[in-house]
């Protein structure tokens, strides 16, 4: 008999609410069948406002390869003490009970941490999830030209690959993808962008570029 792929996953939506949970996580590699979960972060967010944060390291059961340690800086010294898989997953759940969940290329995520739900707790992950790459295409109708610059630029952090660092920058994008009205062409016009914490500005370095594109452009079109 054919059974659904994970077919107790959630929806996914094209809504902003005002109470979510932000989740990321960092893993030994992109197939969750065989890869493993090393960190989990999470920020839960009630009226539009940061209540409370999760984030727990995983004790894998094989060595995480010195790519991965590159690329997230989490080394195998550092998880030597962590919980195991099962410890961390029934903490996280707890922590975000049936709450929408938020995520910058979510589905990474949710299938993640699905397929480790009912291998390790026979649990499944049904919560509703909303991905921002799809929001940021939802507000972009106009198909602007700066769209993926903006994406990239509006998750970028000082502390990147770490989950609870990228779930704090990604709230940032999401509330202001929240109170910006009408398509976005460049990454300048989310004027309520504020990622102090990550940047220590108030603008990303990438408004700089978007400007210096159309500066380039006026250019161009002023000497034809």
């Amino acid at each position: 008999m054919y059974t659904k792929l994970r077919e107790h996953k959630g929806t996914s939506l094209l809504i902003f609410p005002d109470n979510y949970v932000v989740v990321d996580i960092e893993t030994t590699g992109f197939n969750p069948k065989v890869d493993e979960i090393i960190e989990i972060g999470a920020v839960k967010v009630s009226g539009n406002k940061i209540t409370s944060i999760y984030q727990s390291l995983v004790r894998p059961k094989n060595p995480i390869n010195p790519y991965i340690s590159n690329l997230t800086g989490i080394t195998n010294e550092m998880v030597v003490e962590a919980n195991p898989i099962e410890v961390v997953l029934e903490s996280f759940l707890a922590f975000i009970g049936s709450t929408i969940l938020v995520g910058h290329n979510v589905n990474f995520d949710i299938n993640f941490l699905y397929d480790h739900c009912e291998a390790h707790l026979h649990h499944y992950l049904k919560n509703d999830f909303i991905d921002l790459k799809e929001l940021f295409r939802e507000k972009q109708r106009s198909g602007d030209t700066f769209k993926t610059t903006c994406e990239k630029c509006a998750i970028q952090n000082t502390n990147a690959h770490r989950a609870l660092s990228d779930c704090l920058a990604t709230n940032n994008l999401y509330q202001s993808l929240k109170l910006h009205n009408g398509s976005i062409a460049c990454v300048e016009e989310l004027d309520t962008l504020t990622l102090a914490s990550e940047f220590k500005t108030k603008h990303s370095p990438y408004k700089k570029q978007c400007q210096l594109k159309k500066e380039n452009l006026g250019a161009i079109a002023q000497v034809s």
